[in-house]
Formats: C-alpha cells, structure tokens, sequence
C-alpha cells in the first residue's frame, strides 16, 4: 500500500478541506471522547495559528487522507492527542510511521499520550514497539465511567524516582528496624 506523510506546523486558510477531512475521519472518536469534535474546532485549530499544535496526516495514492496525528507542541508538553487510521488502512505501518513522524516534528522519542481502555487492546503492541512506557490510569478523566492511560508522563516517572522511591526505602527501612 502506497501512502505520504506531510507534516503541516502552522493553520492555513487554504488547508480548510483538510481540517474537515481530519473531523469526518476521526469522527468516531466522538463516541469516547464526547466533546472531541468541539475540541478540533475551537481548540485544535485555532492553536495552530500560534504554532502550539501540528498535524502529521498520511495521504493514500488517491490523496485520499487515511491517517492523522493530532500534536500539541509546547515547553511543557510534547503530545500526541490524536493517533487515527481508516479501518481499512490498519495494520499496513501507517500509524508507525506517524507516530515516527511525530516524534520528530515534537522534537522528542518519548512524547505524551493517553489511551482509553477501550482502544488500548488494539494499541498495545504499537505503543510497546514504539517504547511508550506506562505512567498511570486516570478513571473519568473524560466520559466518568472509562478509563484513560497514560504513557511517557515524564512528571509522573520523576515523582516515581525521585520522591516516591526515597520514601517507599524509608519506609521499609524504618518497619525492618521494629
């Protein structure tokens, strides 16, 4: 399967066809993240304009769009949102090759990205390839009754080391001298 990878950094007016085809194809993912499409549009698009947001879409031989990647790029945090491929496109190396191609538009190999336990299953073993490395689950995080997971927070992983650790040794040292 023949397929490009384009990268776009900034909003343009001239890319509107692009932006709606970003909505229609990731529209299901409105049924796990409710508020998702009103988040594309008055969030997403317009922190383009600011540079804080990029997109790393995938064009098939037709020009067809068959995958995205939605970033947030800031100091604080280098995100992949958004990881979407048409059914038919799965399985075929495309969201490899974005999350490849995200990795070096954020400027990072380890960049944030949470995952519902509903698509976790179907995720898993690209995340694990990709070295993505669990940080913690946080339940309603957005729908109240799922789940989100997340991977490579680098906050979490400092206060794991850094301040959970010391304490945990302590801890124990302190109950073995009872």
């Amino acid at each position: 399967m023949g397929y490009k990878i384009k990268t776009l950094d900034k909003f343009s007016e001239g890319d509107s066809e692009l932006y709606t085809d970003i909505s229609k194809l990731t529209e299901s993912i409105n049924d796990i993240y409710p508020k998702y499409d009103k988040w594309l549009f008055n969030k997403f698009f317009p922190e383009m304009k600011t540079g804080k947001r990029k997109i790393v879409a995938a064009y098939g031989e037709n020009k067809s769009l068959i995958g995205v990647a939605l970033l947030k790029d800031t100091d604080e945090e280098k995100k992949i949102c958004c990881l979407f491929v048409r059914e038919d496109c799965r399985n075929k190396g495309v969201a490899g090759n974005l999350i490849k191609e995200s990795c070096k538009a954020l400027k990072t190999d380890a960049p944030l990205i949470s995952v519902s336990d509903r698509s976790l299953p179907q995720l898993q073993c690209l995340l694990d390839k990709y070295g993505f490395k669990f940080s913690y689950k946080k339940k309603g995080a957005y729908q109240q009754e799922n789940t989100e997971n997340y991977f490579n927070n680098k906050a979490t992983e400092m206060l794991k080391k850094d301040i959970l650790a010391p304490l945990f040794l302590r801890a124990k040292k302190g109950s073995q001298q009872k």
